[in-house]
C-alpha cells in the first residue's frame, strides 16, 4: 500500500488516450515487470501509473497509453510499495532491503538513498504539504524523513513489525498497522500512543485511510475488511463474506465512501464503506490480487498481482479498458498511410473503434454512420448510463467539443476516459478526416 497527502494512492483518474471500453486482449495490459506486482499508484494528474514489483524495480508508465517509460531499479530486494511525491514530480519507493529511494520522475537513476530500517520497510506515506514522507517496517519503527535533504527527522518505535501506515484526522497523527492485529494511533510530536483499535484477532495484513484521514479500512487474516471511524475508533462496517477466502489488498476512495478488496481467489470487490452493499464484484485474476488502486476521479479501478501486469476497469459497467493494438494484422487501415494531417490522430481512435460495421467489432462501438447518430443510440452495445441518456447527436459541432472538453466534462459519468485535442487547428484536421473517412448513414 501507499498514500499521499494523506490520500490513499496505492492499491488510486484516468487519462487514457482513446475512446474506449471493453477489451479482448491481454495486449491492452500495463506488461513489463517479472515478478508479483505489490502495489500501485496513479499520479494525481491522471497520467502516469506506478507499480512496484517482487522483481526488485517499480516500473513508471505512461497511464494514457498504458505504456512503459521506465524501470526504477535500485533496490536490492522486492519493492514493496511506491508513490508519487512532491505534486508528482518525484518517486518515492521503498524494498524488502529496508531502502527508501527517492527518485526525479524524470530522470532514470536514484536521487537519494535513505538508510534507517532495519529489516524489511513495508509501505511508505506523504505529508500534505509534500515536504515529508512517513515509511514503516518490520523492525517495529516509523521514520519521518525530510525529503528536500534525505534526512531523518523522528524514529518511532512501536515495539512490534508494522505492515502498513497512514496519516489520520490531518498529518499530526500517524496510523500504525501492527502484525498483531492492533492499530496505533500515534502523536507526531512524541510518539506517544493516543489510541489503539483491536482490529483484528488474528493478524492485520494490510490497512488505507481516506484523503481526510477520518476513516480507515483495515484486513486481516481472520478474513475479515473492516472500516473504522478514526475520530471515534468505533467500527463503521465490516465485511466477510467467505470465511476460507482472503482478501490481500484494500483501498478506500479519496471521500471514504467507496473501498476495494483484492482476494487471494482473483476477484476484485467494490463495497459502499457505510453499509457493506457490495456494488461490483470482478474476477480480474487466476490468482491473489496483491495490489488494487482507484483512479483520482473513481470511475475506474487498477488491479494487478501474480500475474505481473496491471488492467484497468470500469467500475460502472465492470468493462476492462483497452488502448492497446488489437492482433488483426490484415485490418485494412488507410490511415497508416495518409498524409491528413489528422490521420495521425485518428490512429488512437482506431486502436478501438471499428471504422465500419461489416468489420469485427473491437473495444468501443463502430463509427458506421456516426455523423447523425444519437450518442449512446447503436443498437447492441454496452453504453454508460451517462452516455445513453446524453441529450448529444454526433456532428463536427459536438464531436469538436466532445475532445476540446475531454468526455469526463462533456458529458460528465461516461466510461469514456479523458481525452483532450489540446489546439484548435489539430482538432480541426482530426474532425476533418473523421467526417472523409467514417462511413455515412
Amino acid at each position: 500500500m501507499a498514500m499521499a497527502g494523506g490520500r490513499t494512492i496505492v492499491a488510486g483518474a484516468a487519462l487514457l488516450a482513446a475512446i474506449f471500453t471493453m477489451p479482448t486482449i491481454a495486449e491492452a495490459d500495463m506488461v513489463g515487470h517479472g515478478g508479483m506486482i505489490r502495489s500501485i499508484a496513479v499520479s494525481a494528474d491522471g497520467q502516469y501509473a506506478l507499480t512496484a514489483s517482487f522483481d526488485y524495480s517499480a516500473r513508471l508508465w505512461r497511464f494514457d497509453e498504458q505504456r512503459e517509460l521506465r524501470s526504477l531499479d535500485g533496490h536490492d530486494g522486492p519493492v514493496n510499495g511506491a508513490i508519487f511525491s512532491r505534486h508528482d514530480k518525484a518517486i518515492v519507493t521503498v524494498g524488502a532491503d529496508g531502502k527508501v529511494i527517492l527518485w526525479d520522475r524524470r530522470k532514470a537513476g536514484p536521487t537519494v538513498v535513505m538508510n534507517g530500517h532495519h529489516g524489511r520497510t513495508m509501505s511508505v506515506v506523504e505529508t500534505p504539504d509534500g515536504k515529508e514522507i512517513l515509511t514503516a517496517g518490520w523492525d517495529g519503527r516509523l521514520i519521518l524523513w525530510n525529503l528536500a535533504q534525505g534526512a531523518k527527522i523522528k524514529d518511532y518505535d512501536t515495539g512490534v513489525p508494522i505492515v502498513s501506515a497512514a496519516l489520520g484526522l490531518g498529518s499530526d497523527m500517524f496510523v500504525a498497522g501492527g502484525r498483531d492485529g492492533i492499530v496505533r494511533l500515534l502523536r507526531r510530536a512524541d510518539g506517544v500512543t493516543i489510541g489503539r483499535i483491536r482490529a483484528h484477532d488474528i493478524g492485520l495484513t494490510q490497512l488505507a485511510a481516506s484523503g481526510d484521514g477520518r476513516r480507515l479500512v483495515t484486513i486481516g487474516l481472520d478474513n475479515a475488511a473492516r472500516v473504522w471511524d478514526l475520530a471515534t475508533l468505533a467500527a463503521v462496517s465490516s465485511y466477510a463474506p467467505d470465511p476460507e477466502v482472503k482478501p490481500v489488498s484494500v483501498v478506500l476512495s479519496v471521500d471514504g465512501s467507496e473501498m476495494l478488496i483484492g482476494y487471494v481467489d482473483g476477484n476484485l470487490v467494490h463495497l459502499d464503506t457505510v453499509s457493506g452493499r457490495v456494488k461490483r464484484r470482478l474476477k480480474v485474476e487466476d490468482g491473489p490480487v496483491w495490489a488494487v488502486a482507484f483512479t483520482p476521479d473513481g470511475r475506474f479501478a487498477l488491479s494487478a498481482g501474480i500475474s505481473e501486469r496491471v488492467r484497468v476497469w470500469h467500475l460502472e459497467s465492470g468493462d476492462r479498458i483497452s488502448v492497446g493494438e488489437d492482433d488483426d494484422g490484415d485490418r485494412h487501415a488507410p490511415w497508416l498511410e495518409s498524409d491528413h494531417p489528422g490521420a495521425r490522430l485518428f490512429r488512437k481512435c482506431a486502436n478501438c473503434h471499428a471504422l465500419t460495421k461489416d468489420e469485427r467489432q473491437r473495444a468501443g462501438p463502430h463509427f458506421d454512420g456516426l455523423f447523425g447518430r444519437k450518442a449512446g443510440g447503436l443498437a447492441g452495445y454496452r453504453y454508460s448510463k451517462a452516455l445513453r441518456e446524453a441529450r448529444v447527436v454526433w456532428s463536427r459541432k459536438t464531436i469538436a467539443e466532445l475532445f476540446r472538453q475531454g468526455p469526463d466534462r462533456y458529458v460528465p459519468g461516461t466510461k469514456m476516459p479523458v481525452q483532450k485535442v489540446g489546439d484548435e487547428a489539430s482538432l480541426e484536421h482530426l474532425v476533418d478526416y473523421l467526417e472523409q473517412i467514417v462511413p455515412a448513414n
